[in-house]
């Protein structure tokens, strides 16, 4: 057996979003998104796993198991019910909460929006509304000035890329729910501007703090007459946010597959001569481009095994995100701010923890930067559209009572968290 060893400091957690697990967030976009006939969503959140009322439960649960993070999002719905009318109440309620992480011995890393917005931005156009970035600034510096020394860490915008694809270009069934290429365009243009002013916010009210956004990247293994499509979706999806991080103390890298891709002849044949004209992209592309993100496992190894989502079982991907990062912001502290897997098996998450970490101790002892590993999910919750289906939670719920069960993976975590050390077997 081989012990590998991970540096110290090291920020050893666990995380969840605001709607997917407190409950009752009525002023959001999500909300009445999941109201409306029509959209794709399962379920409708609901009550979710009530953690605006059961937090300090969860929080003390993630602390006695041996970690030493926390990554929550605070609700600009909550804080923001109306234009310029901030809910005092309910940024003391965010005050209690990361009071509770504190004094459970655990790193508070506040994340200041994942994924919803508050309906009266949703209905001016979310991200594509232009004053959207400077409401959203603004909205920081309330939340970092409310939280005061308690935070000393924050990621800015969650997952850009998947905002902007998944809801302007309708690729996951996300609010707006618009399908063209314009409306996408707008809403990355949008994100853009609010990673960066966002950051200013937080920088200008809590000038220690540490701050980042958070990345949603694929391990693409495109084929050669794939690869100009991968390198498109590349730039949309993940190019034009990394480099809008480029100021940012450290990168989140959240990886959760490998993606193979390989496009059928007519498919290249289109691609190929759309390249040569922007127009022409902006039209041939997203059908390609949301067929791809509907089965990424197309190009996969036949009886590939898959995990609830439909991705392939591939933990180790979040090696190779990693390494993208460090080449393309070298010297930038890396944090996985989110790696999990979906499943009912739990040995299958705590192989997936176990080769995902031996992978990123590979990138560690190869020299780059990464400075912790933020477990997806701390608790099975509401999955977006796809509702309650999905268990990505190293702590389940049942979804009648409620009550919350601790699963041995993370115990698991637990014990690697609190040595800084993996068991594997190995020469």
């Amino acid at each position: 057996m081989t012990d590998l060893v991970f540096p110290e400091p090291f920020l050893w957690g666990a995380a969840t979003a605001a709607h997917q697990v407190e409950g009752g967030n009525e002023g959001s976009d999500w909300w009445e998104w999941e109201q409306r006939p029509g959209t794709p969503c399962r379920d409708r959140s609901g009550v979710a796993c009530d953690q605006y009322r059961r937090y300090a439960e969860d929080i003390a649960t993630l602390a006695s198991l041996g970690l030493n993070t926390y990554r929550y999002s605070i609700e600009w719905a909550r804080v923001e019910p109306v234009e310029g009318s901030v809910a005092q109440a309910e940024l003391d309620h965010y005050r209690r909460v990361t009071d509770a992480v504190i004094g459970a011995g655990l790193t508070p890393m506040v994340t200041l929006n994942h994924f919803t917005l508050p309906s009266w931005i949703a209905r001016r156009g979310g991200w594509m509304d232009a004053a959207t970035p400077a409401l959203f600034a603004r909205y920081c510096d309330v939340v970092v000035r409310a939280l005061g020394e308690r935070v000393d860490w924050y990621c800015t915008i969650n997952e850009p890329g998947v905002v902007a694809f998944g809801g302007y270009l309708g690729a996951f069934g996300f609010p707006p729910g618009t399908h063209d290429a314009s409306s996408w365009e707008k809403a990355i243009a949008g994100l853009v501007d609010g990673q960066r002013r966002s950051r200013a916010a937080v920088r200008n009210a809590r000038p220690s703090a540490k701050v980042g956004a958070t990345h949603s990247m694929q391990a693409w293994e495109p084929d050669e007459g794939s690869r100009p499509l991968v390198a498109y979706l590349r730039r949309m999806n993940e190019d034009v946010f990394l480099e809008a991080s480029e100021a940012d103390d450290f990168v989140g890298v959240q990886t959760y597959t490998r993606v193979p891709v390989h496009l059928a002849e007519p498919a290249r044949t289109i691609l190929r001569l759309a390249l040569r004209s922007r127009r022409l992209m902006r039209l041939a592309a997203p059908p390609v481009l949301i067929r791809q993100a509907k089965d990424p496992v197309a190009g996969a190894p036949k009886g590939a095994r898959l995990t609830q989502m439909g991705y392939e079982f591939a933990p180790e991907a979040v090696a190779a995100t990693i390494r993208r990062v460090a080449e393309l912001l070298p010297g930038r502290d890396i944090i996985v701010t989110e790696h999990g897997v979906a499943t009912d098996d739990d040995a299958e998450r705590i192989e997936f923890i176990d080769r995902g970490l031996a992978a990123i101790h590979e990138t560690i002892r190869d020299g780059l930067p990464v400075r912790g590993y933020i477990h997806w999910s701390a608790l099975d919750n509401f999955e977006w559209a796809r509702g309650y289906s999905m268990r990505f939670g190293i702590i389940g719920v049942d979804r009648t009572t409620l009550a919350r069960t601790v699963r041995p993976s993370a115990r698991h975590l637990g014990e690697i968290a609190r040595t800084g050390r993996l068991t594997t077997a190995g020469a």
